[in-house]
């Protein structure tokens, strides 16, 4: 062999060995929320975990705060193909299955530990499979915190909704909830709260403490009315196009990563939410309103409606599985 093709050969080897090298597939995580919440991080330890379990060979960029678009356009993505993963609360998910709706009905859930033992159980995951049909591959669930009421005045009472403008998500339940108190409920994307809020086109929000707090909405709102109307479950969802793309080995990846990052979020979400609401009760900006359990019953029974209007819809076996499941659990009050 001549010198001419040991040296050609050498550099085909090299040019192989390079290309190889950077051939890892790389694919995308969007999601709306800020960096200081937890379901963010969420994103950042399943891209982690995807990079470590692979060695690099599937990788994950994450795109927060809107950075690909809103929620409704973000699922689009997925459906598409256009986008890999997406982390969005179930309630957003109902134009594309009633199933998931369940969440959306009011107090649900006794205690944050009912809540976790439903999300690692069957009927949870019965729950979200009809999305595959839509597209929708969902991987793993994680709690966003309790959602809770924001105001400029103090709201102790049900029918002291009467009247008020509430921002809540573009969901029928979600939006009967506070129309059954006598509010206005007014569906809105998440951007546009805060300027609304601010000019006068909404009075109020319900959210997690930490969408309260990232997004500001504690600057120009007083109260927060710890009633815990809805323990919002989030789902980190992909592509069904992605997923059939992937070989076996790359899905075991992302589902184990999933497993992991959904883990996490699970871990932290709720002793984050303890510590921000220490953080309000020691300031003086806003006041903190704790309702006793004979006041959050008066919530309970104001949006008995949504149940007589909505149960048979999303399913009354599937309500009857989640308070069988809850039934060890004592009740407790949303304190964060």
């Amino acid at each position: 062999m001549t010198m001419f093709r040991r040296v050609t050969l050498a550099c085909a080897a090299f040019v192989l060995i390079g290309a190889s090298a950077v051939s890892a597939r790389e694919l995308v995580l969007g999601h709306t929320g800020q960096p200081s919440v937890t379901f963010s991080g969420v994103g950042l330890q399943f891209s982690d975990k995807v990079k470590e379990l692979s060695g690099g060979e599937l990788t994950v960029s994450v795109m927060g705060a809107s950075a690909l678009g809103n929620n409704r356009e973000g699922i689009e993505q997925i459906q598409q193909g256009m986008t890999d993963f997406w982390l969005i609360s179930t309630g957003l998910l109902a134009p594309f299955s009633n199933t998931v709706s369940i969440f959306d009905l009011p107090y649900l859930f006794k205690s944050e530990k009912a809540a976790l033992a439903f999300m690692d159980s069957d009927v949870a995951r019965e729950i979200v499979a009809p999305l595959e049909e839509k597209g929708i591959k969902a991987l793993g669930y994680f709690p966003m915190g309790w959602r809770h009421i924001h105001s400029n005045i103090a709201i102790r009472k049900p029918e002291q909704l009467k009247g008020v403008k509430i921002r809540t998500e573009p969901a029928p339940i979600r939006m009967a909830i506070f129309n059954a108190m006598g509010a206005s409920a007014i569906p809105m994307d998440f951007g546009e709260v805060f300027t609304s809020l601010q000019q006068g086109v909404i009075d109020a929000g319900e959210q997690p403490l930490e969408n309260i707090k990232s997004q500001g909405f504690d600057t120009i709102q007083k109260y927060i009315t710890l009633d815990g109307h809805i323990l919002d479950p989030m789902l980190l969802v992909m592509s069904k196009i992605t997923w059939e793309s992937l070989n076996e080995k790359e899905q075991r990846w992302v589902t184990e990563a999933a497993k992991f990052a959904c883990d996490w979020g699970r871990e932290n979400i709720f002793g984050n939410s303890k510590k921000l609401l220490e953080a309000y009760k020691a300031g003086t900006q806003n006041i903190i309103i704790e309702l006793t359990n004979e006041e959050r019953e008066a919530f309970r029974k104001a949006t008995q409606p949504v149940y007589d209007e909505f149960l048979e819809k999303v399913g009354k076996d599937t309500y009857d599985k989640i308070m069988k499941i809850q039934e060890s659990f004592p009740a407790e009050s949303p304190q964060n």
